[in-house]
């Protein structure tokens, strides 16, 4: 049992540094970077340097106590920068999944609703040169391959019109959509844990594996964040941040998509184990059943009494 809690405690740890401290001590790096050259001198490696030496050369950095302080200091100040942007990955999560009734996320909805449309009207247009070449003047090869082109594009956007801000919203929507349509499970909130609890180990493993994997994608847009914060003393980080973003986005979309992946599989597949766990009849996995599971689950109501008083009317 010690050897298996040290085993533990040494991933913990491993990953803990992994995750916060390493990204942290570099974000810090690039913070003092920053603080220290300036916008009029951002590449003045030597006057970095120097100001190293500088700092090196000092009585003061000479002493254990001195040096066992400065590095506690930027210890700390690196896990703290790591805790905050784990922090900043769950709002980053949320705000992917942000629903359309809200002013920004209309506007990135509306926005994306008129790329999809574009794309859907150069794929038509695509489409019917590629069913009259000759009338068009245009050669069959050539269109083709722009018919390719224009449907790759248009499934970057999505496989349909899309109905949230985000993509990684209509990811996880269309999985929603897909376990009510073919599975009856119509909440699948209110069955994921109780499904949650009938799951096979190896396919809990990948699925906490995904799920890990599209936290760190989030974290990792956090990052970009705060990198794109350091242009306010440095403006090379104005080119870091974006990037660091593009390549988060890039990631949420493929962890998104393998998680919402394997929840449809854990619902094709383990839907009649769970049903036999509530003790619903066995029947073939079909719609009836996630409908006789999602009935058996919902909440029921409070039973209704002739002598229940009445709610108060509303003030005029």
């Amino acid at each position: 049992m010690t050897a298996f809690l040290a085993q533990i405690g040494t991933k913990l740890a491993d990953r803990w540094v992994n995750a916060l401290l390493l990204p942290g001590l570099l974000w810090t790096a690039l913070l003092a970077t920053a603080l220290h050259l300036g916008q009029s001198q951002p590449f003045a490696a030597g006057r970095l340097a120097a100001w190293i030496d500088q700092l090196a050369s000092r009585p003061a950095a000479h002493a254990p106590a001195t040096a066992v302080l400065a590095v506690g200091a930027v210890l700390l100040t690196a896990a703290g920068v790591g805790l905050l942007a784990g922090a900043l990955g769950g709002w980053v999560e949320r705000l992917w999944v942000l629903p359309a009734d809200l002013p920004l996320a209309g506007w990135l909805l509306r926005r994306r609703q008129q790329r999809w449309d574009r794309a859907t009207v150069r794929l038509k247009a695509a489409i019917l040169q590629a069913a009259q070449p000759t009338r068009h003047d245009v050669a069959l090869d050539l269109a083709a391959a722009r018919v390719c082109a224009c449907q790759r594009r248009r499934a970057r956007l999505g496989p349909a019109r899309p109905a949230w801000p985000t993509w990684v919203g209509d990811r996880f929507a269309r999985t929603a959509t897909r376990a009510a349509e073919v599975n009856g499970l119509h909440d699948l909130t209110l069955v994921w844990p109780r499904l949650w609890a009938v799951l096979p180990s190896e396919l809990r493993g990948d699925i906490t594996a995904a799920r890990t994997a599209y936290a760190a994608s989030a974290r990792l847009a956090a990052w970009g964040l705060l990198y794109t914060a350091l242009a306010a003393a440095w403006w090379p980080a104005a080119l870091i941040g974006p990037a660091v973003l593009t390549t988060a986005l890039s990631r949420a979309r493929a962890t998104a998509n393998v998680l919402a992946d394997l929840i449809e599989t854990a619902a094709d597949v383990r839907i009649t184990d769970l049903a036999d766990r509530l003790g619903i009849p066995a029947a073939p996995p079909t719609a009836d059943t996630g409908h006789a599971i999602t009935a058996r689950l919902l909440p029921v109501p409070p039973p209704f009494s002739a002598n229940q008083p009445l709610p108060p009317d509303p003030p005029p």
